[in-house]
């Protein structure tokens, strides 16, 4: 696959269960972050034409600056598309996240399946 997938998740395990599975199904992990400002830092190294082509971003991120604010930030300084992927569902976090225009959202715990279907069409728009 030409370009990549960025992942941005706080807790470890999470983080290496969704490169792992993402790998499985045939995608191209390009880095892992697990903060707003870890995030950031990492996708500056990349080339404009050797960036990510798509972020999972997790909503909740340590810190005071959390993974809408940083899906904003990722947006506007590289356009790269978002696909937010966490537990959080409230109606005031669903709302922000709107904002952002996503190109999808994995609601945690999620199945292959749904992890596959969602990457692929975001990947397509």
């Amino acid at each position: 696959m030409e370009g990549g997938i960025f992942i941005v998740e706080d807790n470890p395990v999470i983080n290496d269960l969704i490169s792992w599975r993402l790998t499985e199904l045939g995608f191209s992990v390009m880095g892992t972050a697990e903060d707003y400002q870890g995030a950031l830092e990492k996708l500056e190294t990349y080339t404009p034409d050797k960036r990510p082509k798509l972020v999972l971003m997790d909503i909740n991120l340590p810190g005071e600056k959390d993974g809408i604010m940083a899906a904003e930030e990722i947006q506007s300084k590289f356009s790269i598309p978002i696909v937010y992927i966490s537990s959080v569902m409230d109606d005031p976090t669903i709302e922000r996240a709107k904002l952002t225009k996503p190109r999808g959202f994995i609601v945690k715990p999620f199945t292959d399946n749904q992890l596959k279907a969602t990457v692929e069409m975001a990947l397509q728009k």
